[in-house]
């Protein structure tokens, strides 16, 4: 009967410090990992150069007629209704943007339309209003031309007028 108590006790204390070290090795096993991801933006702009060239639409004031100028807004969009929004200064919330020489105005529109001739055929871009720039790569024509026929400009101040467009795009 010894030889019986004596194997349990040996089995015991072998079972008993397996335990004792498996329990130790499992309480001091931490570890960390990292998480982290990148957002792209919705649209880019891909023309190189960082958005639109600088316009200048010519106007003659004796015969109240002018050329207007282009220019593209290249964009990759992957957003399902990208829009660009178009503001200056003056912040009329019309089809009017008005560009100034000291305190004289001289007004004119942005439009979408190739003939870009500044007359009632061009479809004039409403400022603060969403415009459609498509999902995809796309160019979006800007065209600014000073409007004919507006009285105010007829009798604007000689001198060289500039304004300032801000263009917001929104996925």
């Amino acid at each position: 009967m010894e030889f019986r108590t004596f194997t349990r006790t040996v089995t015991a204390l072998v079972a008993g410090a397996t335990f004792f070290a498996i329990a130790s090795v499992c309480a001091d096993a931490t570890d960390t990992f990292n998480v982290s991801t990148t957002i792209t933006a919705a649209c880019s702009l891909t023309d190189g150069d960082g958005g639109p060239a600088d316009l200048t639409p010519s106007y003659t004031q004796s015969t109240d007629s002018g050329t207007g100028v282009e220019t593209a807004l290249d964009t990759t969009c992957t957003g399902s209704a990208p829009t660009v929004t178009f503001t200056d200064a003056l912040n009329s919330g019309t089809n009017v943007f008005a560009m100034t020489s000291g305190t004289s105005l001289l007004y004119y529109q942005l439009s979408s339309n190739p003939t870009c001739d500044g007359t009632s055929s061009d479809l004039p871009i409403a400022e603060g209003v969403g415009q459609n720039l498509g999902q995809g790569a796309g160019s979006y024509e800007i065209c600014a031309a000073v409007i004919a026929g507006v009285g105010m400009n007829v009798n604007a101040a000689a001198g060289s007028y500039s304004d300032t467009v801000t263009y917001s795009i929104s996925p």
